[in-house]
Formats: structure tokens, sequence, C-alpha cells
């Protein structure tokens, strides 16, 4: 992740400027900000993270450390080895977990109790991919070792994703209604 990177995560996650403008003005916002909301605060935490985690050496051990205690503060476990576009949204921070073997779009938008992850250990390769503007509803579970998630696909809450969803979708696990008879 570069420097640059890492301002724009910043200025579309924690900042509500929507435009690029001056490097301190965009730093005093997200500063601000930050410490008002703890959504905001883990998001500033975490993709500081991501970056001291590129930066390698004693940089990159630091960041493993800091993760461990957002995981414990927040109650949440997004690896930052995972790549997550700019945009990320969460609307609830408990029980959010992603795996750092996946790749998500601009403007994923993730609500409490969601899993995103793998369903084989100790594979060479996976191949998670999330598209751009995808939303993952409440209580929703994203688990396959090869997967790809298209743009502008909406998934419904409690819903079990296990196989490719094309684009443009809404996708959903159908229930059916169970009577109590006594």
């Amino acid at each position: 992740m570069t420097f640059e990177h890492l301002l724009e995560c910043w200025r579309l996650e924690v900042s509500n400027k929507k435009k690029p403008g001056r490097l301190v003005s965009l730093l005093s916002n997200v500063l601000r900000r930050s410490r008002r909301d703890n959504k905001l605060r883990f998001l500033f935490s975490y993709r500081l993270a991501q970056y001291l985690d590129g930066k390698g050496g004693l940089a990159r051990r630091y960041a493993r450390g800091m993760q461990q205690r957002l995981n414990l503060k927040y109650a949440l476990d997004i690896d930052i080895g995972a790549q997550i576009a700019p945009g990320l949204r969460i609307a609830h921070l408990p029980g959010v977990v992603i795996t750092r073997h996946v790749r998500i779009g601009r403007n994923f938008f993730i609500r409490q109790n969601c899993t995103i992850g793998i369903k084989t250990l100790g594979l060479e390769h996976y191949a998670l991919e999330i598209g751009d503007n995808v939303s993952l509803g409440a209580n929703s579970c994203i688990i396959a070792d090869r997967l790809r998630i298209g743009d502008n696909v909406v998934i419904g809450a409690m819903s079990l994703v296990t196989r490719d969803i094309p684009a443009d979708t809404t996708f959903y696990n159908p229930r059916q209604a169970t009577l109590l008879q006594r």
C-alpha cells in the first residue's frame, strides 16, 4: 500500500470530504472524525496497520501487534493482509471476520456478524474475489476456496454463499416457512 492509497482510503472511509484537497486539511478532518466514532476510528487504525505492514521490517511487526489489539478492542477480525480497495464501510463492528485470502473491490458495505472465509486450510492458492459496489447483509457468510462475486451485487441477510454470483444480482437463500403444530 502506498501513501497515496492510504490517503485515498482515509478520504473515502473516514473523512467526509468528497474531493481531494490539501493534505493538512484532510489529515485534521480524519483525526477529528476518527476520535468521535468507533467505526471511523477502527477504519483509520486498520488502514494505518495495512500501510505499516506493507513497509516490512519493524513496521510489519508493529502492524501485526496493532492488528491483534484492534481485533480485541473492536470484537472483529479483519486481517491486514486482505486486499480491500478504498470505500470499505462497516455498519456495526462486532462479529465481522474477513480472511487474508480475499480481494475486495471498491465501496464494499458489510454488516454485523458476517464472515468471509476459506473452506479448506493449507491450499497453496485461494481465489476469493468480490467486485465493486457489493453489499453484504447481516449474519451472512461467504465460504469458499475459489469464488467470484461480480460488481453491483446485493447479498441478503442470513445468506450462505458458496458459489459464484454474477454481476448486477440480488442474492438470498430462500427460506421455507415452517408452521408449529400443537
